[in-house]
Order: structure tokens, then C-alpha cells, then sequence
């Protein structure tokens, strides 16, 4: 384990300006998956109401059962253009979108996440709602999408702190630069988010791996409210983003697939 270095390690500078985590709500890099305000012209059923939260619900129930094969032949056909082939956000028109599309490997989401996204758009960005395509084709994307996240861990011995301390840091962090963007909870719903386009996501549906959120709190995001935060420490940076991970509700249809510790 790391000791903690520099001058009051997890101390908050008064001088960092508003919200860290507009950096996590364009932790999304380029947020073309977040849930958006409104929902459909009709209505929303109880699945997409779930997926504006970003939580785990029906939805991700109905895409567990999915057709992978059929989810890849459409995420090459609709998605690449813009994200890549691999998800990782590199396509040829990456340049003329804004923000840039996000890096799927880069981001755990829940199935009901990405299904808000599809249903609804993102307002303050170039990604549309899918409305023409059906309901089963948006499904199965969706299941394909959400499996192409590398997820990764903070190991023990890079961990500036015990976890106990790291948690209670990035509490402190999180509470005073974040929550006015991204709620107490973490589901976007701060006080302030109405202020943003692209709207900060839902932590509980978005999940930025550990080289993602420091990235974008040291650069912040072109294109979007998030600037960069060059007065964080890193054990600051690394207690309010583990903080920030904890919020992700993972479903549990996949959980249980996951292979068991030996």
C-alpha cells in the first residue's frame, strides 16, 4: 500500500471550483450515454423510468436473454459509425461530433442505461433516439453494448490509503464539489444538474473505469461543462473516484454470470 504523501493529502482546496464530478458527468468523455430529461413524447413504461435513473431493472432482465450474435451485426451497423468498431470511440468521424463519442470500453453501464440512451437521445449532444428502429433490435444492442467495458480494480498496493480512509475521503470530495451535479446518490439529480447539457448520468448506471475518471478530472472534456481540476491531488483524484464507482449498480443477471473467485 502507498503511503499518503503531500501537504494535507485528502484536505479540499477551497480554491477548486464547482462541481469534480460534471466531471463524471462527462466522466462520460464524450457522454453519449446518459439518461435524458423528459422521457418518450407518450409516456414512459416502469423499464425506462428504471433506465432514467440509471439503476438495474426490468430491462436488464429482457437483455440478458438477448441474441448476441444479432446485437454485434447491429452495433456494426448502427453504432460503429460513430463509436468505433470496438466501442472504444475512435470511428473517422469522431472529430465532428460533440462531444466525442464515448469510449465503451472504458465505462460500465447497465443494460437500463444504455436503453434510456437509445429511447430517449441525449440532449446537448450528437447522439439521437433511435426511435425507428424495434424494440427487440435496441434490446439486443443494448446487451451487446453494455459487454464490451474492460472492468478493472484498484489493486492494494496503489491504494494511497486503507479503504476505510479512502472512502471517507472521497465521501468529503464527492459531498463538497459533486453533489451539486450529481446528488447525494450519485443519480444525477444535484441541484444544479438542469444547468448542464449533456446532464451529468447516473453513477448508479455508469461506472468509468479507473484511468477514464482520472483522465478526465486532470484534462476535463471538450466540448462539455467539464473543465479540468490541475488542483487535486492524486490521492484526492483516486479517493473521490473510487467514491464515484461505489454508486454502480451492477445487475444482477450479470453478476451471476461472472465466474467465481477461486
Amino acid at each position: 500500500m502507498r503511503a499518503v504523501t503531500g501537504c494535507g493529502c485528502f484536505k479540499l482546496r477551497e480554491r477548486v471550483l464547482v462541481s469534480l464530478v460534471v466531471c463524471a458527468a462527462s466522466v462520460v468523455s464524450g457522454i453519449l450515454i446518459t439518461p435524458a430529461a423528459g422521457g418518450l413524447a407518450h409516456g414512459v413504461s416502469a423499464a425506462q423510468t428504471a433506465s432514467k435513473r440509471g439503476a438495474a431493472g426490468p430491462a436488464d432482465a429482457r437483455v440478458a436473454s438477448a441474441d448476441s450474435s444479432r446485437g454485434a451485426f447491429l452495433f456494426l451497423r448502427d453504432c460503429a459509425p460513430c463509436h468505433g468498431k470496438t466501442g472504444d470511440g475512435n470511428s473517422r468521424v469522431r472529430r465532428t461530433l460533440h462531444p466525442k463519442p464515448l469510449d465503451f470500453t472504458n465505462f460500465e453501464m447497465t443494460d437500463s442505461f444504455i436503453l434510456g440512451a437509445l429511447h430517449q437521445g441525449v440532449p446537448g449532444s450528437d447522439m439521437p433516439a433511435w426511435h425507428s428502429s424495434p424494440e427487440k433490435d435496441l434490446v439486443e444492442v443494448a446487451a451487446y453494448t453494455a459487454r464490451l467495458a474492460h472492468p478493472d480494480a484498484l489493486s492494494e498496493q496503489d491504494q494511497y490509503a486503507p479503504p476505510a480512509a479512502l472512502e471517507e475521503a472521497g465521501r468529503r470530495v464527492y459531498q463538497s464539489h459533486c453533489a451539486r451535479c450529481h446528488g447525494a446518490n450519485g443519480n444525477g439529480d444535484g441541484p444544479d444538474a438542469r444547468r448542464y447539457l449533456p446532464k451529468p448520468p447516473s453513477f448508479a448506471g455508469m461506472r468509468p473505469s479507473l484511468t477514464a475518471a482520472q483522465r478526465v478530472i486532470e484534462n476535463g472534456v471538450a466540448g462539455t461543462p467539464m473543465a479540468s481540476w490541475p488542483l487535486l491531488t492524486p490521492p484526492e483524484i483516486q479517493a473521490v473516484t473510487q467514491y464515484i464507482r461505489s454508486f454502480y449498480n451492477e445487475p444482477a443477471a450479470r453478476r451471476s454470470a461472472m465466474p467465481a473467485p477461486r
